[in-house]
Order: C-alpha cells, then sequence, then structure tokens
C-alpha cells in the first residue's frame, strides 16, 4: 500500500489523498481554489511565487477574476490560517507570496 500523500508544517496537515486540510487538528473549510493555491503555494515553501503563477498554476489560466481574484483567495485563506495565531503566508506585495517553512516566523 502506498505511503499517503501529506504535506506538514507544524500543526499544519494538508492530506493529498484526502483532500483535507488540518490545522491544529480541526478541519479547515476551503473552497476549491483556496484549496488548490494552498496547495501550490505550501508545496514552494520558501519559495517565492508570483501572483500571475498562482494565476496560471494554482488557479488555471482561464480564470475568470485575473489577479485581483488571486489576491482576494489569498487573503481569505490567510486569514482562516492566522486565525489560529501563525502566519503561514508572506504578502510580499507585487513580487507575489511565500509559504513560511516551519522556523521561518
Amino acid at each position: 500500500m502506498a505511503q499517503p500523500l501529506i504535506l506538514r508544517f507544524g500543526d499544519l496537515v494538508i492530506d493529498l489523498d484526502a483532500y483535507r486540510v488540518l490545522l491544529a487538528d480541526r478541519p479547515l473549510a476551503l473552497t476549491y481554489r483556496e484549496y488548490a493555491l494552498l496547495v501550490y503555494i505550501a508545496g514552494r515553501a520558501g519559495q517565492v511565487v508570483s501572483r500571475r503563477r498562482l494565476l496560471e498554476e494554482g488557479l488555471g489560466r482561464h480564470d475568470p477574476g485575473g489577479l485581483r481574484m488571486v489576491d482576494e483567495h489569498v487573503r481569505h485563506l490567510k486569514g482562516l490560517l492566522e486565525r489560529e495565531g501563525r502566519a503561514f503566508i508572506d504578502d510580499l506585495g507585487e513580487a507575489g507570496y511565500r509559504f513560511a517553512r516551519p522556523g521561518d516566523t
């Protein structure tokens, strides 16, 4: 049996097989787009990911909302994650976003 695909960042667990995100052992209710963005940016932890790259790779290049939609989804996602007191996603302005590795914050 194959090992489950899981990304772990402290108390944040992203279970790619089960399409589930847990924060402090509690499930997070994410939209499809929020989940897609989280998986994309967390999978590149420590790297700067441009807003354009998130639009093209995270949401799919045909998303009608464009870069503003990326910003809205990331802002909401950051709010959900920060509710527990830890900032996982750094907003780097025009450069984009960076998912902080454990110990970076």
